[in-house]
């Protein structure tokens, strides 16, 4: 947690809509201490954060309000019925605000998810906090702000909250695989070994080769902005392929290509999943692991219960099949 020189906190910007809340101002939270979160529903390390702050918002109740900004990651993130889904999905009934062109993110000079923004009862920004924190970590620091206010602390919660967010997404920890985009505008290359043209359909060679945290395409594939597309009329069977180095978790950022539902089958080290690798977001079907794709988010592909060295392979099995990127938990 860093502390910063007081100065008014900027007001909501380019808010275009509410979720679990009538529109509010900073304005209007005078009096609270405000906890700001700057997040979006695609970065692990803001899911992660999210038990925290709803504990914080039930222990402290109506002395302290936590808001979210929902700023976009993906285009697909700027639609707000997805938004609502990842509010669902989370169960997470603190106030949204729909941040969908990152005025407000901006407003506050962020360049990075999360950003957490603690604003005392004068509407005065006083700490900033990057990235993804445990609770012992915030906690003294609203406990601060609430003391200035005239409020009397409560002892300290010593660890995190239990929560479905951390059993679904894992933890992050030393030496575990990274995360990868595969859409250009972050991707410089795949592992295979030639070039592929923004925008144009090509078809990946891949050679069986694969090093560890590389991505790799097989069959016939468009390679745009933020995701693969997968591009019809392939003669090979296509597939996103990455052996990773550490991992209990394995997560997919995946999107369909029209908006339809759309559907991919899981493979580890060349095998289905096992019933006891599967994430909460894939199933057996005969001899198959599956996925159903019925909207744009983080999908728990596969599990394991120690940090593990595996090849997942993922095989489109809809023409609308869209990928953007992999995340290790």
């Amino acid at each position: 947690m860093q502390l910063i020189p007081a100065e008014p906190a900027p007001e909501f910007k380019g808010i275009t809509g509410w979720a679990n809340s009538q529109p509010l101002s900073i304005k209007s939270l005078k009096g609270k201490v405000v906890v700001l979160d700057c997040w979006t529903y695609t970065c692990i390390f803001c899911l992660r954060t999210v038990p925290i702050l709803r504990r914080l918002q039930e222990k402290y109740g109506d002395k302290l309000q936590v808001v979210q900004a929902h700023s976009a990651e993906y285009e697909f993130a700027t639609d707000h019925d997805n938004i609502r889904k990842a509010l669902g999905r989370y169960n997470i009934k603190l106030p949204n605000a729909f941040d969908t062109s990152n005025k407000t993110w901006e407003a506050y000079g962020n360049t990075y998810w999360p950003k957490h923004v603690l604003i005392d009862v004068e509407g005065f920004v006083r700490y900033e906090h990057a990235g993804y924190g445990d609770i012992t970590e915030f906690e003294p620091v609203v406990a601060e702000l609430l003391e200035e206010a005239g409020h009397k602390a409560q002892d300290f919660d010593d660890k995190n909250p239990g929560d479905e967010v951390f059993d679904t997404y894992g933890m992050h920890y030393a030496g575990i695989a990274p995360e990868i985009c595969v859409g250009y505008s972050r991707m410089r290359r795949f592992g295979n070994n030639q070039t592929f043209r923004p925008d144009e359909p090509a078809v990946a060679v891949d050679s069986g080769t694969h090093f560890d945290n590389n991505v790799y395409l097989r069959g016939k594939w468009i390679w745009q902005r933020e995701r693969v597309q997968v591009a019809p009329g392939g003669k090979e069977t296509p597939a996103i392929i990455m052996k990773y180095n550490s991992a209990r978790k394995v997560h997919g950022i995946i999107g369909t290509s029209d908006g339809r539902p759309g559907r991919c089958e899981i493979k580890l080290d060349g095998n289905p999943l096992a019933k006891e690798q599967l994430g909460k977001d894939a199933r057996l079907e005969g001899n198959a692991s599956m996925v159903d794709i019925n909207w744009s988010f983080m999908h728990n592909l596969a599990k394991t219960e120690k940090p593990e060295v595996h090849e997942i392979e993922i095989i489109p099995r809809s023409d609308n099949f869209a990928f953007y990127t992999f995340v290790f938990g």
